[in-house]
């Protein structure tokens, strides 16, 4: 990896966040490819520059107003498609619901159509799930600090955990040692060929807790980051180990930014026993998400202007593109829209043109007004289109780009939801609206012509107002653009019901080959009344009947759920092999028929943390 190509590429997000930091600004600030990152000649000046910049920050001449890390997205609709499976001997297993086609995406859940492989309470755990009447754990493996998320490729799966690690270290004023503790990433990575027996073949260690992380053409991008610590005279600095082979990544600086710092360190690496190891470290502001696509990988800083002044701008996104070149990432372009991103789904790559979806706020002495915007760049940053000025006073609470289509979801007190044309990056186009109650946290695709809405349905209040009620599945109909359609709506429980989805897509199951979709629900019969069932819903999806119920998976056993102030069986995931359905809570898999979802082939326990209160001191026999 290009150690000159990737720090430049950096240096722009940094003169952003150094506006964050130490500038009162009205407008973004102006982007160019000019200047550099300065690469620090030795550890000596590192530390020196960090202490210097830590007697600035007393001094008061710099504040931290916050920023705001976003990832991009390349339209697809690979979410959850079923694939042919080498373990399953040609039997249908569903993928985690990636955002990016060819773009793999960690979870702590992963699945080849016939072993599903977990991290469960600290815990490696392999199950042999498929065929479904014989389902049990055949390997669990302790693992070390807190695991986070995982790869499989092949028979190989690298997991993620962060390590705190201690020792002792002489410290100025001090006249013994004393113990200094440091988080470190470990990269673990297990040959499970045999998946009775695990086997640990290589851990790559770097410093810094897991932020994030993509595989793609088989090469996996792990971030880590690092609070500088200062000890007496001392400060740690980035490194990584590969077993016991140890080295220290460049470190880079941007003379435009000024502290507070985190070192992040960028490391490339293909999950084999063998194969060689690239690490960049760079120090730069608070907060950051790494995001990849097959071509380009996009990072956008979110910040803020004069916080001090009325009739300001709100603000604003600054956006990266770097080209990946398998595993060689170098900057191409920065560019700059007014607004704020929501999440990952706000940014669209397709046919040379970046889309953005923002909301915009306007500061004035009666408060802000928000209002949503479209902004289209071609590949040299330049604005072709956009559309300014959607739903006033209304934020942004979902994005989906699809092909040349935009879908757009906003709330106040009910639920606008546009179809946008944007198949002229140069005029965009509001083809047409629907405003119904309730607002949707999630959009996905269900063919050409429908997508599916996941969100909270409302109503209005005994004082006007509106409040939020039950979890609300909502199929729109788009087949006449300018007059979209509600095809079918399900409203599941009360006030306080809940889904996971609502705040993960990885937790949304649809199968769109035989119209299944899984969604993993808590219900509550209302606030105060606490939670009385939590499990998962199975509908079939028609674009003719809209949602019909198949039935319902409880996640525990028995008529009743568990104590009502402990809750480990919420369901996280669903993922299917062939026709089975496998239901995934903390503490618990149920597999169960997707057919018939009340045939009910197996519960399976898995081991939990004896912190969280619940199954304390469960661990489930290891196979023999």
């Amino acid at each position: 990896m290009s150690s000159g190509y990737l720090s430049a590429a950096l240096v722009i997000g940094i003169l952003i966040i150094a506006a964050i930091i130490g500038v009162a600004m009205l407008q973004p600030a102006e982007i160019t490819s000019s200047g550099g990152p300065v690469k620090f000649a030795s550890d000596k000046d590192v530390r020196e520059y960090l202490i210097q910049s830590e007697e600035r920050a007393t001094t008061g001449s710099y504040r931290m107003d916050g920023a705001i890390f976003a990832q991009s997205t390349k339209n697809a609709l690979s979410e959850m498609a079923p694939i042919p499976s080498a373990a399953g001997a040609g039997v249908e297993y569903s993928t985690t619901n990636i955002q990016v086609e060819g773009v793999d995406e960690a979870d702590f859940v992963k699945n080849d159509g016939r072993y599903i492989y977990l991290i469960a309470g600290g815990e490696f755990v392999i199950i042999e799930a498929y065929p479904p009447e014989n389902a049990r754990i055949i390997s669990n493996t302790t693992l070390t600090g807190t695991p986070r998320e995982m790869y499989l490729s092949g028979s190989v799966v690298a997991i993620f955990s962060d390590v705190t690690e201690e020792v002792f270290e002489p410290v100025e004023g001090s006249a013994a040692p004393v113990p200094v503790r440091r988080e470190v990433t470990h990269a673990m990575i297990y040959d499970v060929t045999d998946r009775t027996n695990p086997v640990l073949i290589r851990t790559i260690t770097a410093s810094g807790t897991y932020a994030s992380s993509r595989m793609t053409d088989g090469i996996v991008y792990l971030i880590t980051q690092e609070y500088p610590q200062r000890r007496g005279s001392d400060i740690p600095l980035p490194m990584i180990m590969d077993g016991t082979d140890s080295k220290r990544p460049d470190i880079w600086r941007f003379d435009d930014l000024e502290g507070p710092f985190i070192f992040q360190t960028l490391t490339a690496f293909r999950p084999a026993a063998k194969s060689s190891v690239s690490a960049e470290s760079y120090l730069v502001g608070y907060s950051s998400t790494f995001y990849a696509s097959q071509e380009n990988l996009f990072i956008a800083y979110q910040y803020y202007g004069n916080q001090q002044s009325y009739g300001r701008s709100g603000p604003s996104t600054i956006i990266h593109r770097f080209e990946l070149r398998k595993g060689d990432p170098v900057w191409r372009l920065s560019m700059s829209v007014p607004g704020r991103l929501l999440n990952q789904f706000s940014l669209d790559e397709y046919k040379n043109h970046l889309r953005v979806a923002t909301t915009m706020e306007e500061y004035g002495q009666m408060g802000s007004v928000t209002s949503s915007r479209i902004t289209i760049l071609d590949q040299s940053g330049t604005i072709t289109g956009e559309i300014t000025g959607i739903a006033p006073t209304e934020r942004i609470f979902s994005a989906r780009f699809i092909g040349d289509r935009c879908y757009l979801v906003t709330f106040r007190q009910i639920d606008p939801f546009f179809v946008i044309d944007l198949s002229d990056p140069k005029n965009p186009q509001i083809l047409g609206e629907l405003k119904i109650p309730g607002y949707s946290d999630y959009l996905h695709p269900f063919d050409t012509n429908h997508i599916i809405g996941i969100g909270k349905d409302t109503e209005e209040s005994s004082w006007g107002g509106v409040i939020t009620t039950g979890v609300k599945v909502a199929l729109f109909d788009v087949t006449n653009v300018s007059n979209p359609k509600l095809k079918d709506s399900v409203t599941i429980g009360g006030q306080g019901s809940d889904s996971e989805v609502l705040r993960d897509h990885k937790a949304f199951y649809l199968n769109t080959k035989n119209g299944v979709m899984v969604l993993p629900i808590t219900v509550s019969a209302g606030y105060g009344s606490g939670y009385v069932w939590q499990g998962s819903y199975v509908y079939e999806v028609s674009s003719e009947s809209g949602f019909t119920l198949r039935g319902t998976v409880a996640q525990y056993a028995g008529d009743a759920p568990p104590d009502p102030d402990r809750w480990p069986t919420a369901v996280r995931r669903s993922l299917s092999i062939g026709e089975v359905l496998a239901t995934i809570s903390d503490n618990s898999v149920v597999l169960t028929d997707i057919r018939s979802p009340s045939k009910r082939y197996a519960t399976i326990d898995l081991p939990v943390y004896p912190r969280l209160g619940y199954n304390i001191g469960y661990f489930p026999a290891r196979a023999e």
